[in-house]
């Protein structure tokens, strides 16, 4: 039995729901909203978006809740081919609930009830209340729009004009703005749209990429729509919205200039691409001609969510600190590797996957963090895998070249090379590969020395692949020990 999908967000410190069905899209807080002619709980004004007047509540008035957090987005919600707005701090993601976890609530107020049901979110054991959409219409005073866009809009226009309400022939696709271009996506491809990219520096930012985003409990890639599609660039100025799609190691996010609207589109109304003028990638198939804001290139979804090198940036994506990391399973031995004569155990939690001469793994939790190649080191002289000495918040930190410290010397490219922090030293590697999950681990007896080579090295599977598990924390201690110094004050 499927459950029902719901699009959860913040009120104040209050996790509340809508139905998908119910949730048109989530556009940015104005720094005001104009006044209307009329007086309903909550009403703080309206918004207007794309030329539609968008009534917006604020629920905390509604039910005299104080918060300090200022409300950042307006969620706009359809029901019944009305159209009105809600203050929000933040969206949570999408989940999927079965009717039976649904628990019925009552509220002992002279207002008509806002929320419906509640249930239990399972990731981290949140209250969500659902909202009754039937209910706020029922507001007195209440000022509602019709509903002229969006994906619930569009259906409902279709059905007024007399075509296929249905999903035969039909797609929901979603219109975007990047610079001058316009781009359309099946909104099955969408993960989530994020209505003002706050981008923040990462180690892997450069080429297409942007930098990260906070969404949900992960840091997400955000890459150059238009680079992606080989159209050139945006400009910085341009970098204004994403639309989040999911791979199988991850969320990725692309930066586009506006999410304009959600349309049905027939198989006919898309139109080939000419023989000549294309753009440098397969991820465009056609035109989309005759919408209101021209025409619209329209961009493959199913073929951006197979790429693999799409994919594998996808999967560096990491948690947001202190948003928890998934519970561990340890299970009964497995068959070891054929011939290793290796223990082994099932075991699934967070890797880092990078090359340190051969692609190697270490448990993700011993990362403290990942910096870029640092511009100046005080250098060494004497050879070996120490590098020298660079400073990281106001630390100073030994660099080491860990392949040269495994034995396999590689070449390092400062543009591509990454330092992992562990344990107040400085791991030099040429490149990251991935953030992924195990399948299981080899047992290391607790008495047993770590090895400083890739030879004895313990194994784990990640995916098809068995690496070496490389212990970092253990390095660090005894490379620190060597020196006589405390790991926490390097």
């Amino acid at each position: 039995m499927s459950g029902i999908l719901y699009g959860v967000f913040t009120v104040a410190d209050v996790h509340v729901a809508l139905p998908l069905s119910e949730l048109r899209e989530v556009i940015p807080c104005p720094a005001s909203f104009s006044p209307l002619m009329a007086s309903a709980p909550g009403l703080v004004g309206a918004v207007m978006l794309r030329h539609q007047v968008i009534p917006v509540l604020d629920l905390r008035r509604m039910v005299g809740v104080d918060a300090p957090a200022e409300p950042e987005i307006v969620v706009v919600a359809s029901y019944e081919g009305s159209v009105f707005g809600l203050l929000a701090c933040g969206v949570r993601g999408v989940v999927e609930v079965e009717e039976h976890e649904q628990l019925g609530i009552s509220v002992n107020v002279a207002l008509p009830q806002v929320f419906a049901s509640t249930f239990e979110r399972a990731e981290d054991g949140a209250v969500v209340c659902v909202l009754d959409c039937a209910a706020i219409k029922r507001l007195p005073g209440m000022v509602f729009a019709t509903d002229t866009g969006g994906p619930s809009g569009a259906l409902a226009q279709a059905k007024d004009e007399g075509r296929d309400g249905g999903t035969a022939g039909r797609n929901m696709m979603m219109l975007l703005r990047a610079g001058d271009i316009g781009l359309c996506v099946d909104v099955a491809h969408v993960h989530s749209v994020v209505p003002e990219l706050v981008l923040k520096s990462s180690p892997i930012d450069g080429g297409i990429i942007h930098g990260v985003i906070e969404l949900g409990e992960h840091y997400v890639p955000t890459v150059d729509a238009l680079a992606v599609l080989g159209l050139g660039a945006l400009a910085p100025i341009d970098v204004k919205r994403g639309v989040a799609m999911a791979y199988e190691r991850g969320l990725l996010t692309f930066a586009v200039t506006e999410v304009e609207s959600i349309v049905p589109v027939g198989d006919d109304d898309v139109l080939a691409l000419p023989g000549i003028g294309l753009p440098a990638s397969d991820f465009a198939v056609g035109v989309l001609p005759g919408q209101a804001g021209g025409s619209y290139l329209v961009v493959d979804g199913s073929r951006l969510r197979a790429d693999a090198d799409l994919g594998t940036l996808a999967a560096l994506g990491t948690p947001v600190p202190g948003a928890g990391t998934p519970a561990r399973r340890d299970t009964r031995e497995e068959e070891p590797p054929e011939g290793a004569g290796r223990v082994i155990e099932q075991r699934v939690r967070k890797y880092l996957t990078y090359l340190a001469g051969p692609e190697v793994a270490t448990p993700l939790t011993q990362i403290a963090e990942i910096v870029p190649h640092p511009a100046d080191v005080i250098p060494f002289v004497g050879g070996g895998a120490m590098r020298g000495v660079f400073t990281h918040h106001r630390r100073s930190v030994p660099l080491v070249d860990l392949p040269v410290l495994l034995g396999e010397p590689a070449e390092i490219d400062p543009a591509m090379a990454r330092v992992l922090l562990v344990g107040g030293v400085g791991f030099l590697v040429p490149a990251l590969r991935a953030i992924e999950e195990s399948t299981w681990e080899e047992r290391v007896p607790p008495d047993a020395a770590v090895p400083l080579a890739l030879a004895g090295s313990p194994l784990v599977k990640i995916g098809t692949r068995m690496l070496a598990r490389l212990d970092l924390v253990a390095f660090a201690r005894t490379m620190v020990g060597e020196r006589g110094t405390d790991p926490g004050g390097g």
